[in-house]
């Protein structure tokens, strides 16, 4: 009497395989999927901050940046409301969405994000968005240095050449003038007979007269040279 065996259940490798493929499919992203992410800038542009930088990173320095981007301006002349809106943004709604759909690994709590192998199938796509690097300069270019210390050589001059010091000289000028055309005139007078200004006087007010302008010249002088 031959003994007889336990059925024994087999098992369907093509069952197996086809849970494989179904599973495979869909760890990929369809190009449905990644088109409607890619619908929304800001997602575009935290997906190009992560391509630009090693991650992890932080939540706010994406939010800067992205700020700074959308009102084309620098992180450091950004306003508290430019940031708070981009910050609402991305923590309630955009950074959980990406990360529900595992294409980056979002750390809510501790506000830090990270790329995922999903991340790599959006790169080719982010082309056309601008460099989210952080390249805000705050020092002077040499052309701006440049431009500065021209500015700092004209004031130097204005300052040598200053309404009070061509006013001074001007008067000095003016006031010398008309005391050499007096003296001159007092001489002229003199050396006519019967004058009443003695040759004296005459000679000792064009010698005033001469200190005067010489005194004039030296103030201009000592202006220019300050």
């Amino acid at each position: 009497m031959s003994a007889s065996k336990d059925p024994v259940e087999s098992t369907d490798t093509t069952e197996i395989a086809d849970d494989a493929t179904e599973t495979d499919e869909t760890d990929e992203l369809t190009r449905d999927d990644i088109f409607h992410v890619l619908q929304c800038r800001r997602r575009r542009l935290v997906l190009k901050y992560l391509q630009e930088h090693d991650t992890p990173v932080k939540m706010t320095d994406i939010t800067e940046k992205i700020a700074a981007v959308e009102h084309d301006t620098t992180v450091a002349a950004l306003k508290s409301q430019e940031r708070q809106r981009v910050y609402i943004a991305l923590y309630q709604s955009h950074l959980p969405k990406l990360d529900e759909e595992g294409i980056i690994q979002y750390q809510q709590n501790r506000g830090i994000v990270e790329r995922t192998e999903r991340t790599d199938a959006f790169d080719r796509y982010l082309d056309e968005e601008p460099s989210m690097r952080d390249d805000d300069a705050t020092e002077p270019q040499p052309a701006d240095a440049e431009r500065d210390e021209g500015a700092q050589d004209t004031g130097a001059d204005d300052h040598a050449w200053s309404p009070l010091a061509l006013g001074g000289a001007g008067f000095g000028l003016a006031l010398g003038g008309a005391g050499f055309g007096l003296a001159l005139a007092a001489l002229l007078g003199a050396m006519v007979p019967g004058s009443p200004v003695p040759l004296g006087v005459s000679v000792a007010i064009a010698a005033v007269t001469a200190v005067a302008l010489v005194a004039a010249g030296v103030a201009g002088k000592f202006r220019r040279e300050e």
